[in-house]
């Protein structure tokens, strides 16, 4: 297994986040955008991925016997960046919306690519995705860290400079990985895992999938407002860039902290009752970031659940793919994830807080994600399925 590789890309790539998360609407605020035009033009780099993922995962299943996925994936990334340098030359909003459309389209293929590649040579094991995983949080710690500092004695206006730095990264890191071999479904139950159309179906129709695929929806539209307007917030709030840095590198350390010690919330915790846990935890923490942010204890400890927020959660989603979409499925399954998650809720919460943000204020923006963080942990709590395991493990262990 290509341990270091894979960890490479995760570094980079969350490393690219930690550029867009923090930094980009105080980019965006720079070139003197209004708050609804950011909220617009981050919920465009979110809508595209509704799509963006699936397509991409039809067209590697389609075209699988003309060109590996490796290698689609190999194009995605070089078409990231080839787009992404049109950003020195954008000064109009169009400019500004249609390279975030193209560089999202591409840039949602990656990710799926590289989590189905990298849940074959694991085969589904948490503990090594964890262990590989947590790399990108370590690249996300870095960037937001030195970029926080940096953004103290520079202009901001450098950081789209270091995105196309991170991207060239990443295409470097595709070239330098084969495909691992194919993995066979479990024995006896090659009708389930090889019949694409009726698993598909099966799947659709389970209540358990559409209460995850809400869960999650519901979930990154709560996050919205915080990945769109954290930092100018804080930054409102007084707080400086480096201080501002720091916050979203600690939320970031505790999802380290999780990712280590996966195997102990397993252990004694169904995989329902930790998303029910995580998604209570989370409406706690946008109502300690609506009320306290001016209070710093109060803010570290709420940058703290963000282990559960998103670190736990997506572990565990990561769990439920494999479960809801076995074998040859599970591309499908994370290009469904992504799109519907970070694509379609992404893209309403971001376009939500950027137009409740300047009517209503940041304080009634959190709360209401709060209030809807609630609404998921009940769906979760009534709808998912307790079962830990995928009909192909169930069959194996139950001839």
């Amino acid at each position: 297994m290509p341990y270091w590789r894979l960890s490479g890309f995760y570094g980079l790539y969350f490393a690219l986040i930690g550029c867009i998360m923090p930094f980009w609407g105080l980019y965006l605020q720079q070139q003197s955008f209004a708050v609804e035009d950011i909220g617009i033009l981050l919920a465009l780099f979110s809508a595209v991925r509704i799509f963006a993922p699936n397509i991409w995962a039809s067209t590697t299943h389609l075209c699988e016997k003309i060109i590996a996925p490796i290698q689609l994936m190999r194009i995605a990334g070089l078409l990231m960046f080839l787009c992404f340098i049109a950003i020195y030359w954008a000064t109009e909003f169009w400019h500004y919306g249609l390279i975030m459309l193209c560089y999202g389209f591409f840039w949602s293929a990656i990710l799926p690519q590289y989590e189905t590649l990298t849940l074959n040579y694991i085969k589904d094991d948490l503990d090594k995705y964890s262990s590989i995983r947590l790399w990108g949080s370590i690249g996300f710690i870095l960037t937001v860290t030195l970029l926080g500092w940096l953004f103290d004695f520079i202009s901001i206006n450098y950081l789209p400079g270091v995105m196309l730095a991170l991207m060239l990264g990443i295409v470097l890191n595709g070239f330098s990985l084969s495909a691992p071999q194919k993995v066979r479904a479990v024995s006896g139950v090659d009708s389930i895992v090889d019949s694409d159309a009726r698993a598909f179906r099966d799947s659709s129709m389970n209540l358990g999938l559409a209460s995850f695929l809400i869960m999650n929806i519901l979930l990154q539209i709560t996050h919205g407002p915080y990945y769109v307007f954290f930092s100018i917030y804080l930054q409102g709030l007084g707080y400086e860039s480096w201080a501002i840095g720091l916050f979203w590198s600690l939320g970031v350390i505790a999802e380290i902290v999780i990712f280590w010690r996966i195997a102990f919330f397993l252990r004694y915790w169904s995989l329902r009752q930790l998303v029910v846990a995580c998604l209570m935890l989370t409406t706690l923490r946008w109502l300690l970031t609506a009320y306290f942010a001016d209070n710093n204890l109060i803010l570290i400890a709420s940058q703290c659940l963000h282990a559960f927020s998103f670190g736990l959660l997506h572990a565990v989603s990561v769990k439920y793919i494999a479960i809801f979409f076995p074998g040859g499925k599970q591309l499908h399954g994370q290009a469904l994830y992504s799109g519907l998650g970070f694509g379609l809720g992404g893209a309403i919460g971001a376009y939500l807080a950027g137009v409740t943000w300047a009517l209503e204020g940041p304080q009634f923006v959190f709360i209401s994600a709060a209030a809807i963080a609630f609404v998921a942990a009940i769906i979760a709590f009534y709808g998912l399925p307790t079962e830990n395991k995928s009909r192909s493990e169930h069959y194996n262990k139950n001839p």
